[in-house]
Formats: structure tokens, sequence, C-alpha cells
């Protein structure tokens, strides 16, 4: 029935607390042909599972993905000139995303449908337009391939003032600041009003699901305090380590792939607002519920504002729907048939033991706490002091959180990821690279961070 699914698939990605309507947003984009001219290949075939409406897991074929990876990962490391056009056309793209969605983001209901059918059109251009820039850098450290060649670098010297860790998180993390970075400091410093830092700032901490930065969470910014952060003297450091110049290049490629990444997911907020707020304004037209809308693609959704009728089957797809790429269409399978074809065509990941996991130390420590599982920015607040933030990646939205865990652990990424980078400057300990700790623990869990030897051990 599904002759090209052969091959086993497995799970690449799994997000919580997001929608298909602004998620395939970015997947759309990862698909753009111009991505083999990057790296050598297009991004393997896939699909969605989407579970319960909010949680998608996003699956991939195997042995593929892990061959994407390592392409994405060697174009980085040795195409210069694909890595500056990426961070040229992101800057250009992420300024370009925001000043749509400000302009637009007022406006939403008094537009005519044809007016929100070619604003949807345009935010998933913009969206899809930035990923095709971005996708080789995200995919670079998944296995720690920028990472590992970092640490070898400083590895190499003898007798050095810091760690490993003060060499490449300052040295790798560049000196242009986040969308969210400028923000959060405007927001602490400017004399404006709450109600006008709320409309300027409407994406910030939104995630894939928000609808807009409410006045109360500014006024929580404005009282937060900036951490303090240890500083470092970057000439200092270069000439301590007397680097070549090809090692110098690996500590930009560094520099670079942060950058791309945190511009990347702070204007991707705006974006998914517009859609969010688009979908609110048709489900109470229509008189449905949101959450069966967010079920739709950017496509299906246009359509249905020209005068097709809404499928009949939302509610099947937000319990459990399974979306197959066909072209640039979704064959999408629900209930019974859905666990079929899970069973059929995904490769089951074994785990020796269900309390113990292994990671790469991205900061050493020792500490105990409840897990608290963070998927978005929207997630932030229910992090408090003490906790354990446990998250796929981190980006510059998950600060607020990041600044009251006591740790923090995340699926993929290396040394060059953002965790490991904030967790180097705020002293915290950080396992990164784990793989399925999102998986494993929930919320609530006790834990013990062993970021000396890489193990998280859950206690009960």
């Amino acid at each position: 029935m599904y002759k090209n699914m052969a091959k086993k698939y497995i799970l690449l990605n799994n997000d919580v607390d997001t929608s298909f309507s602004t998620l395939e947003m970015t997947w759309y984009g990862m698909r753009d042909k111009r991505i083999k001219d990057h790296v050598g290949m297009l991004l393997p075939h896939s699909f969605f599972e989407l579970v319960k409406g909010k949680s998608i897991n996003y699956y991939s074929l195997a042995v593929e993905s892990k061959l994407f990876i390592e392409k994405c990962t060697k174009a980085v490391l040795i195409n210069q000139k694909m890595l500056f056009e990426d961070k040229t056309k992101t800057r250009q793209i992420t300024k370009e995303m925001q000043e749509f969605a400000k302009n637009i983001f007022p406006k939403i209901e008094t537009l005519s449908n044809a007016k929100i059918i070619a604003t949807l059109k345009e935010t998933k251009r913009l969206q899809a337009e930035c990923v095709v820039y971005g996708t080789a850098v995200g995919f670079a450290d998944v296995f720690g391939g920028v990472t590992n060649k970092l640490i070898a670098v400083v590895e190499k010297r003898k007798k050095l003032k810091h760690s490993i860790q003060v060499y490449t998180s300052v040295l790798g993390m560049p000196e242009e600041r986040s969308f969210t970075e400028a923000a959060i400091e405007e927001i602490r410093t400017a004399r404006k009003t709450t109600k006008q830092l709320a409309e300027e700032y409407f994406w910030l901490h939104q995630g894939y699901i928000g609808r807009g930065i409410i006045e109360e969470e500014i006024e929580k910014i404005r009282k937060t305090n900036a951490a303090k952060k240890e500083e470092y003297n970057k000439k200092e450091l270069y000439e301590e380590l007397c680097l070549d110049e090809e090692e110098k290049k690996l500590f930009q490629i560094s520099q670079d792939v942060i950058l791309i990444k945190a511009l990347r997911a702070d204007m991707r907020q705006c974006l998914c607002v517009i859609v969010n707020k688009i979908i609110d304004y048709y489900a109470k037209r229509w008189n449905i519920e949101a959450k069966y809308l967010e079920t739709l693609s950017v496509e299906e959704l246009c359509e249905c504002i020209a005068g097709k009728e809404i499928p009949n089957s939302l509610e099947n797809r937000w319990n459990h729907g399974i979306y197959i790429q066909e072209n640039k269409e979704y064959k999408v399978i629900t209930g019974d048939e859905a666990e079929k074809f899970l069973k059929n065509n995904v490769l089951e990941e074994k785990t020796e033991n269900n309390n113990v996991i292994k990671g790469q130390v991205a900061q050493p420590g020792n500490v105990k706490g409840r897990v608290k599982l963070v998927f978005g920015p929207q997630h932030n607040n229910k992090v408090k002091e003490g906790d354990i933030l446990v998250a796929p990646a981190t980006s510059p939205q998950f600060l607020p959180a990041m600044e009251r865990a006591a740790a923090f652990i995340t699926d993929v990424g290396g040394i060059t990821s953002h965790a490991a980078i904030v967790a180097r400057e705020l002293k915290k300990p950080c396992i990164v690279g784990t793989k399925s700790a999102t998986r494993m623990f929930k919320d609530g869990d006790l834990v013990e961070v062993d970021a000396t030897k890489g193990i998280i051990k859950r206690i009960k």
C-alpha cells in the first residue's frame, strides 16, 4: 500500500506544545531542492505523527538520515562560501520576517479572506526560505561533528590556564546578539510602557503555539536581573592557544553556526504567532475549536478560507494522525491504520537501562533535582529554582528557564550548542547529546546529574 516505505524509519525529532500548521512550515523548507546544492543530498523521506494535537514526532529513514547529518557536518566544515551565504541570507530573511510580521500582526482581523490567504502563503514562503539557509547548520553538530573538532584543538595544548570548556565556549560564541537577547535588554532598560513593549515584542517567548506575549510576562522580564557572566579576554585566550589559520576557522565556524540557529529560531516565532492568530480568528467564525484547525497544513487552511469544505476527520487527526508526504501534499491516516503503519515502518529503539542515560559533558558538576521537560519557550514558567531542565535542544528563548534551572540536559548537540554555552557561562552542570532524555524522563522525575562522568540517573 505504501510502496515508498519499505525501509525502516527512526524518530529524528519530537516537539511538544506545537501544532502541525506551524511546525510543518519548518520541515517544508527543509525539502527545498536547494538543500541538495548545499550538502549533496536532499532530506531523506519522512513522515509526521500527531498525538493529542500538541505532540509531533518526526520520523525519517534511518540510514539516509545518518548520512544526511554527516553530509551537513562536512559541508559546514569545508564549504566556507556556503556558510558565508547562509549567514548573510539568514540575516536578511529574518529581518524581512520580523518586518512582515510586525506589519501584519495588528491587522489580522481587518483583512479580507483573500488578504489572509496571501498572508498565510507569505508566512510559509518566508519560513521555508529561512530554513533553506539554516538546514546544514541545524544538523551539523547533532553527532558532535563540530564539537569534537574544537575539543581536539584545545586538547593539543598543555598547561592551559582554564578548562577546555572556557576556550570552546568563549571563542566559539558569536559576538552578534540574537533577536531575543536584544529584545530582553531593551525590555529591561527602555522607558517605554509595558503595553508598548508587548506590542513591539509580541513574538518573544512564544514558541510554536503562542498568540502574542502578554503584559504580565513583560513585567516579569523587567523585574529580572540579567545573569552575571564571567568575563574572559578573547585576545588573551587566542594568544594562549597559538591557533593556526585552520584552527581559527573552526572557531569562526562555531560562531556562525550558533548565530544562524539563534536568528532563525527567534524569528520563526513571529510567523507562528501570525498563523495562530489567523487560526483563532477563523475558529471563532466557523464555530470550531482552534485545536482542530491546527491539524491542517497552511495549504489546507487556505483552501478552507477560500470556500472548500472543512475536512470532517480533524478530531481523528488530532487524536492520532500520520501525515505522509506525497509531493507537496500529505496523505493522512488515523486510528487503527495509523497504529499499524507505525508498527510496520518504525525501527524500535532498545534501551538497556530505563533509569540511566549517558551523554557528553559540556559543563562539569553534580546535582540532584526534579525533571522539567521544556520543548519551547512556552514551557519556561514551569521551571522553578533547582529543577533539571531537559529539552531536545535549547535556544536563546529558553534563557529565563535556564537561569532558574540547576542543570541542563539535551537530546542533541555538542559543546558548540546553545545549552552548552549557556551552561558554561552560568557555571551549571550540563550534559548534551543524550539522544533520548526527553523520551526517557518525565516531568517530576527525581534525577541525579553527574556531569563529570556524563551520566543522568533516575532516583525515583
